[in-house]
């Protein structure tokens, strides 16, 4: 089943964003096995968050522990908070 996973953290910003993004997807026309919608932006309330749409919870927690996970802790980068909700319904238009 599709997941939404949210992660935000209030010491990101745009330049860590992108560097991280950078790191764990350098070739954008080659992206990870199961991911369907990447979406970064600011925080409401400062920081950073990223919105992503994965086929399966099994597909993120792989590339997030092989690849996300791995590229944070050499980048030395903020903590950073993760909601994993199933999605019921979407509309990609």
């Amino acid at each position: 089943m599709a997941v939404l996973v949210h992660n935000q953290g209030a010491d990101w910003n745009k330049e860590l964003y992108d560097t991280i993004f950078d790191r764990v997807i350098p070739d954008r026309t080659n992206p990870p096995s199961g991911l369907i919608a990447h979406f970064g932006t600011p925080r409401v309330a400062g920081g950073w968050q990223v919105v992503d749409v994965w086929e399966s919870e099994d597909a993120y927690r792989r590339f997030a522990e092989e690849v996300i996970f791995p590229a944070a802790q050499e980048l030395g980068t903020p903590p950073f908070e993760t909601t994993l909700v199933e999605i019921h319904n979407s509309l990609i238009v």
